[in-house]
């Protein structure tokens, strides 16, 4: 809860409404998806690093195409609803404001190795594109999310991703500003 006391304190510096219930109740879908997680591992296995990597790709696909076939009905916004939603972009909007131009060169250097990738909800991560590296100033002012899923800007889009699956959870389109 002290990413709540911190999200909230930070909502209330740069405007964006004070009500806690949006991202308590983001919270609690992310543990449902994660109870999920939990029941599709214990189908497939665990991850063993030791395996060769042709092993963990083969489990790392079971694994995202049983989480798939678990949410088929999936759809935009089951994660991000829409009260949360505008709370993420807020934040993100204003911790844009305050980046240096390096900064901001810095992120359209990296977006522009994702021609042509519209990430959609329920899709495996393309593996052949690369993960930006998510803004460390950022990921601080955002409720932190359980292993193995994490942040990702692609393009203008927030990703929730299932780094152990390559699964995308959820987007959230228009999150950041337009790129220059």
């Amino acid at each position: 809860m002290v990413w709540l006391a911190l999200v909230l304190s930070l909502a209330q510096a740069s405007n964006v409404p004070s009500n806690t219930s949006p991202l308590a109740n983001f919270k609690k879908r992310v543990d449902g998806y994660m109870t999920l997680h939990k029941q599709a591992v214990a189908r497939v296995g665990t991850l063993d690093p030791t395996k060769s990597p042709k092993q963990i790709h083969d489990r790392e696909e079971a694994l995202g195409n049983a989480l798939r076939a678990a949410r088929a009905g999936v759809k935009p916004g089951d994660l991000f609803e829409p009260q949360a939603a505008a709370i993420f972009r807020t934040i993100i909007y204003n911790e844009f404001k305050h980046r240096s131009q390096l900064a901001l060169k810095n992120r359209e250097d990296s977006q522009d190795e994702l021609p042509n990738f519209t990430p959609m909800v329920n899709q495996i991560y393309p593996p052949s594109y690369p993960l930006a590296t998510f803004p460390p100033s950022l990921l601080r002012q955002l409720p932190p999310l359980p292993a193995p899923l994490e942040y990702r800007l692609v393009q203008r889009n927030l990703i929730i991703r299932d780094g152990e699956a390559n699964l995308i959870l959820d987007v959230l389109p228009d999150a950041a500003p337009a790129l220059k």
